[in-house]
């Protein structure tokens, strides 16, 4: 199958601001648990374009402060409910997760497990987001196998 193919470069992302604060809810802080989870939305080749419009929140196997172990099972059934609701329109992008930190920088725990996620997933296009959330400041990329891009957001 071919994969449908974006321009890392110059890929355009939106995220509605009610759905972006949302997510600003689940920011870590002192003494709390990682949480984490997928990132879903729609596809736009034609215009080099994702609309993100779920940032779907896993019951996690494990987490602390420092740590999580995502439930796989849980998230992919979930991930398979959307895509049938929205007949294949809305589909899976990549994870998110939060740090501790007040910018938030990936280990090499995050990166070594964002290059397997990227090789083993199963996905339509050439790329995957990968956000996380620090307590005043993000970590947003998009992946291509190769190389981060960071990832400029609109807004609609």
């Amino acid at each position: 199958m071919n994969k449908i193919k974006f321009q890392n470069k110059n890929l355009k992302v939106y995220i509605s601001n009610q759905l972006k604060q949302e997510l600003l809810t689940l920011r870590q802080f002192e003494f709390n648990r990682e949480k984490g989870g997928v990132i879903l939305g729609k596809l736009y080749p034609q215009n080099n374009t994702i609309e993100i419009t779920h940032f779907f929140e896993d019951n996690p196997l494990n987490s602390s402060e420092y740590g999580l172990e995502l439930n796989v099972n849980y998230l992919q059934e979930n991930i398979e409910r959307i895509w049938e609701q929205s007949n294949g329109q809305i589909t899976y992008l990549g994870d998110w997760h939060t740090h501790p930190q007040w910018k938030a920088e990936p280990s090499l725990r995050d990166y070594k497990t964002f290059f397997v996620n990227y090789y083993q997933s199963k996905v339509q296009q050439n790329l995957l987001l990968y956000l996380i959330l620090g307590r005043k400041e993000n970590w947003f990329k998009s992946f291509n196998g190769l190389k981060f891009y960071d990832i400029k957001y609109f807004k609609e």
